[in-house]
């Protein structure tokens, strides 16, 4: 049944910037709200030089004439396992420690944070019924499978609800939870990319050198449980888009 409805959301043309949906104050408190439920799990990071090198990017992404002039609440979460960034309605955008530990260059971090943002603009992060359905259903199915593969299932039942809690967390509530957003956002990162003037091809070198870590699907990972597409199916994507974005980065002169 979920298969057969489609979403309300129309896909974003390649090589195009989506305007910013309006933001109302009942996104801005949705933000907070999941703000309050990460710092639960992760601590706020304290180090002021590494967050205003995330706060300079996001201003140099946000700062051009395309995103409008709402403001974006950054945060830099505490974790060194967990190598993920998140976005949520309300132009909230979450970046965690491991994360920013594996990238090299402020290009490679503007290519990370420019996929969130994408999240935001293309509205990935605001509310779709029919998505919302299937992507709670994919997190169980993915959930149960992953416990019953380590092997206990005495009380898998009971682990669902708790494991299924961090799933959202990371992966569905503030990750949009489906491969075919996680592409679009991929492309139109990439045309953010080029119009703040951050290389776009350092995305590129990124995700093949993403190819050999697990936990960003490479090597033996499998994508289908997954809320994100693999290494492999992400950097084919991102190929297919750098001939675009690198025409803006080239042909474009910086917004200030």
């Amino acid at each position: 049944f979920l298969e057969a409805c489609a979403s309300n959301r129309p896909p974003v043309p390649v090589g195009t910037i989506p305007k910013p949906p309006p933001l109302s104050s009942t996104d801005e408190q949705y933000g907070h709200q999941v703000l309050g439920e990460l710092t639960r799990r992760f601590p706020l990071d304290t180090d002021d030089k590494r967050i205003e090198r995330v706060r300079k990017v996001v201003d140099r992404l946000t700062g051009t004439s395309i995103t409008g002039s709402d403001p974006w609440h950054v945060y830099v979460l505490v974790d060194n396992d967990f190598k993920n960034a998140a976005a949520t309605r309300g132009n909230h955008l979450f970046i965690w420690t491991a994360m920013l530990d594996q990238l090299k260059n402020d290009d490679e971090l503007a290519s990370i944070l420019a996929h969130e943002v994408a999240h935001v603009l293309a509205g990935h992060t605001n509310p779709d019924p029919v998505e919302q359905a299937s992507e709670i259903l994919s997190g169980l199915a993915g959930v149960a499978t992953r416990i019953s593969v380590q092997g206990s299932n005495v009380g898998a039942l009971a682990q669902i609800s708790g494991a299924l809690v961090e799933e959202l967390v990371k992966g569905f509530i503030v990750n949009p939870g489906s491969q075919k957003k996680e592409l679009e956002a991929d492309h139109i990162g990439l045309m953010l990319m080029a119009e703040a003037k951050y290389n776009p091809q350092k995305a590129i070198d990124f995700w093949e050198r993403a190819q050999s870590m697990p936990e960003f699907g490479g090597g033996s990972g499998n994508a289908f449980f997954s809320s994100h597409p693999s290494s492999v199916e992400r950097l084919n994507a991102l190929k297919a888009a750098l001939p675009a974005a690198m025409e803006r980065y080239y042909g474009k002169k910086q917004h200030v």
